[in-house]
């Protein structure tokens, strides 16, 4: 009985040890304030109206918030137009009240691609994903 109280008390350490090792634990949750002070830069690259979305400096301003910010917090779309505006966001049919809001930076054949989906003003499902064509 011992023994088997020790494997499951062994297990359960792994699996806390192996949980607090994730990517998404060094990333800012979204609603955070520091991400307007720590990425003030590029927040105001992805507000720059002169610049266009497959602009390498707006890529690279989507690419740093896309590694360091935990968009699964999203709850608010003017958390949305605080990041990054609301030039850059391509709106989706509503349906029911959902709508998708997107914001697609491209450089050079590759991506990052930002996809929310709302209910009224309030942020439902965020996805976000990078790719190298």
């Amino acid at each position: 009985m011992k023994i088997k109280s020790y494997f499951f008390l062994a297990g359960l350490a792994i699996m806390l040890l192996s949980g607090c090792a994730t990517s998404e634990s060094d990333k800012l949750p979204a609603g955070d304030i520091d991400i307007y002070t720590r990425y003030d830069d590029e927040i105001a690259t992805l507000h720059d109206t002169t610049l266009r979305t497959d602009s390498e400096q707006k890529y690279e301003a989507a690419m740093t918030l896309y590694k360091n910010v935990d968009f699964s917090f999203v709850r608010e779309v003017s958390t949305l137009q605080k990041m990054f505006g609301a030039r850059d966001a391509h709106l989706g049919k509503r349906k029911f009240e959902k709508q998708t809001i997107i914001y697609l930076y491209r450089y050079r054949g590759k991506r990052v691609r930002f996809v929310f989906t709302r209910y009224n003003n309030a942020i439902i499902h965020s996805e976000c994903t990078d790719k190298i064509d």
